[in-house]
C-alpha cells in the first residue's frame, strides 16, 4: 500500500512540475507584456498628448488657459517679424487659482514652491504616474512645506512658468519633453516624456 502511494506521489509530482513551470513562464510573460505595453510608442503618445493639450489651451473655452513661449526664445525675429514656433516650444498652463502677488520671479531669483509632478495618463495610472512631489494628499498651502529652487536651476518648462507666475498662483502646467528632459532618461521618467506639474508659487526670494 505504501509502495503504491509513493508511486502515485511520484507520478503526480512528475505531472504537476511541468505545469508549475509553464504557469511561471506565463506569469512572467504577462508581467513583461504589461510593462512593455505601459510605455509602448511612448514618444508618439507624448507628442499626441501635448498636441491635444495645445488645442484645448488655444481654444481657451473657460478663459483660464495660458500658452507661454519658452523663456529662451523670442516672439519676433531681429526685424520684428512674428516667428512661427512649434507646439513643443510652448508650455500650456491652466490657472487653478490666482495669487495676490504683484511681482514675477527673475531668472536669478529663488522661489518656494509646492509641487507635484506626473507623467501622462497610462493604463495603470489614469491620472499619470507621480514621479516627484513636495506634499502628500490634497494641496493645502496653509500647511504644506514648500521646496526651494533657483529659477534658473530647473528644467526650461519650470523656468518659463515661474517667470510668469506671482506668489499665490496655483497652476497645472503641461511641459513638452523638449522643455523637460528630452531624450534623456531619469530615474522615474522615461525618455521623451511630457510632464504635468501642479505648481503653487508660495514665495519669491530675491
Amino acid at each position: 500500500m505504501n509502495l503504491r502511494r509513493n508511486s502515485l506521489s511520484k507520478m503526480m509530482g512528475a505531472f504537476l512540475f511541468p505545469l508549475f513551470c509553464v504557469a511561471g513562464l506565463l506569469f512572467t510573460s504577462c508581467e513583461e507584456t504589461a510593462a512593455v505595453d505601459e510605455y509602448a510608442n511612448w514618444e508618439e503618445r507624448n507628442i499626441a498628448f501635448i498636441d491635444s493639450i495645445a488645442k484645448v489651451a488655444e481654444a481657451n473655452a473657460d478663459g483660464k488657459w495660458l500658452k507661454i513661449l519658452s523663456f529662451n526664445l523670442n516672439e519676433t525675429d531681429k526685424d520684428g517679424n512674428v516667428v512661427e514656433w512649434d507646439v513643443d516650444d510652448y508650455i500650456y498652463c491652466h490657472v487653478e487659482a490666482e495669487g495676490t502677488g504683484t511681482q514675477h520671479p527673475l531668472f536669478t531669483d529663488s522661489v518656494e514652491v509646492n509641487y507635484r509632478g506626473r507623467l501622462i495618463p497610462t493604463l495603470s495610472y489614469p491620472d499619470g504616474y507621480v514621479f516627484d512631489q513636495s506634499y502628500k494628499g490634497a494641496l493645502n498651502p496653509a500647511v504644506n512645506v514648500p521646496a526651494t529652487f533657483g529659477v534658473g536651476n530647473v528644467i526650461v518648462g519650470w523656468s518659463t512658468a515661474l517667470q510668469v507666475m506671482v506668489a499665490g498662483d496655483i497652476w497645472r502646467v503641461y511641459i513638452p519633453a523638449s522643455l523637460a528632459y528630452g531624450s534623456g532618461k531619469q530615474t522615474s521618467i522615461p525618455a521623451y516624456s511630457a510632464l504635468i506639474f501642479d505648481m503653487n508659487l508660495v514665495k519669491i526670494l530675491h
